[in-house]
């Protein structure tokens, strides 16, 4: 019996949508700086088992009204690009930022693209990017390690046969159908029971504090500035555990301490909401997008006073509370969204994004972190829209989304201001973070 086809799931197609003119198609990064020159022949290598695994994937609209879009492998050739020509090592960031706006479409089969430049000074870095859409971090660490251990996991084909599809396809209608019905009664049980459904960890907490008047507001051509800076893995972790936490919290605190000082905060006083996304993905899932997300509300003078314990105790809350969340927490049923068309989704108030994400990526695994050379000083991920506006980021809700990512010595941090009034330019995001950091006594390497 073949297997049955890799479905849409309710992320992967809010981000495809954006890839068909609901708003600017979310990307991601993947960055590997280097400490040689890179290696063709292995980045070859890598980029065919790329083409032929989970990452290369097209997007196949469903026959059936109600049937959720399938994936399948795209059949594309590897797009792999090498520059010939060392890149001088001050352009770094700015090469990489043009990385980032390199086409991707995975309706067109086109879900990624690898590049990598030698730099002047011996070193060379890595760019691998893909659309949200495709991956997130769970999916994309999956396929490039399987990629270069050359033993990539292809997708389920579509049926050659159109009643297998259509077949497919119905039985794929009823089972979202069924899912609005379990939505239902969960909620009506819920109102019978008096309690209220949705109320997951971190529900808002007043209303933020409009921001200053700038002195000239941001216009389209603005772009959201974003930074890297290596710090020492050792050294981080011996900070945050001085002030009685882990790297993750103080992470949190760091993320909180920024909001508050762009006064991005509750206007009334209140706690500052921290999104926390976890990783959902198992071995040999073939999900795009398996993160789910919670949210931390730390108290003021939990973040002036820095103490991580408090802050730790009320992630390991807000993680606990994923798992409570049932089937009735959402305000309307997420099998419905997926079956709107495009036309009414463009209609209807656009969903407000978080106005601080904390996406801790732990410890990478040592086959990831040395897919493309074996010494290899930093790894970074990171995911922006391409080309959002500043009117496009004020409509969705501002913030501060940011990234941790240890590989073996150094960690990273990375972060994009989505504030247009607040964070005018990378010249002041690079005062505020590295003000930040310092603050804790720690030596910072910024790209």
């Amino acid at each position: 019996m073949p297997a049955a086809p890799v479905r849409l799931e309710f992320a992967d197609d809010l981000f495809a949508r954006r890839h068909r003119g609901l708003g600017s198609p979310v990307v991601n990064q993947w960055i590997w700086r280097l400490e040689e020159p890179y290696d063709a022949a292995r980045l070859a290598f890598v980029a065919d088992g790329l083409a032929r695994g989970g990452l290369s994937r097209r997007l196949h609209r469903a026959l059936i009204p109600g049937a959720r879009d399938v994936w399948t492998n795209a059949g594309t050739p590897p797009a792999l690009a090498l520059s010939d020509r060392p890149l001088p090592a001050g352009r770094m960031a700015a090469w990489l930022e043009e990385r980032h706006h390199d086409h991707v479409d995975p309706h067109e089969g086109r879900s990624w693209r690898l590049a990598a430049t030698n730099l002047d000074d011996g070193t060379a870095v890595v760019s691998l990017i893909f659309g949200h859409a495709v991956a997130d971090g769970g999916a994309v660490m999956d396929a490039v390690t399987r990629a270069a251990l050359g033993s990539p996991l292809p997708l389920p084909p579509l049926s050659p046969h159109l009643a297998g599809r259509l077949a497919a396809d119905a039985r794929d209608a009823a089972g979202q159908l069924a899912q609005i019905g379990r939505w239902g009664r969960a909620r009506l049980r819920a109102r019978r029971s008096g309690t209220t459904a949705g109320r997951a960890a971190g529900s808002a907490a007043g209303s933020p504090t409009p921001p200053a008047e700038p002195a000239s507001r941001a216009g389209d051509a603005w772009e959201a500035p974003r930074l890297v800076v290596e710090v020492g893995t050792d050294a981080l972790a011996a900070v945050a555990a001085r002030h009685g936490g882990s790297t993750n919290s103080w992470f949190v605190a760091v993320m909180g301490r920024l909001m508050a000082a762009i006064g991005h905060v509750p206007a009334d006083g209140g706690p500052v909401p921290v999104s926390l996304p976890l990783s959902d993905f198992r071995p040999g899932d073939t999900r795009s997008n398996s993160t789910r997300m919670t949210r931390v509300e730390v108290p003021r003078p939990v973040l002036e006073a820095r103490d991580l314990a408090v802050v730790k105790a009320l992630c390991k809350e807000a993680y606990a509370g994923i798992a409570a969340a049932g089937a009735g927490s959402a305000p309307i049923p997420l099998a419905l969204v997926q079956m709107l068309p495009d036309g009414l989704i463009a209609r209807l108030p656009k969903p407000s994004g978080a106005a601080c994400m904390a996406s801790s990526l732990g410890i990478l695994p040592d086959d990831y972190v040395h897919a493309f050379g074996d010494r290899v000083r930093s790894v970074v991920g990171l995911a922006a829209p391409q080309g959002a506006s500043a009117r496009e980021v004020r409509e969705i809700g501002c913030g501060l989304i940011a990234w941790v990512a240890a590989a073996g010595p150094r960690t990273t941090f990375t972060i994009i201001a989505a504030e247009p009034d607040r964070v005018a330019d990378e010249a002041a995001l690079r005062a505020l973070v590295l003000g930040e950091l310092a603050s804790w006594g720690l030596d910072t390497d910024p790209w």
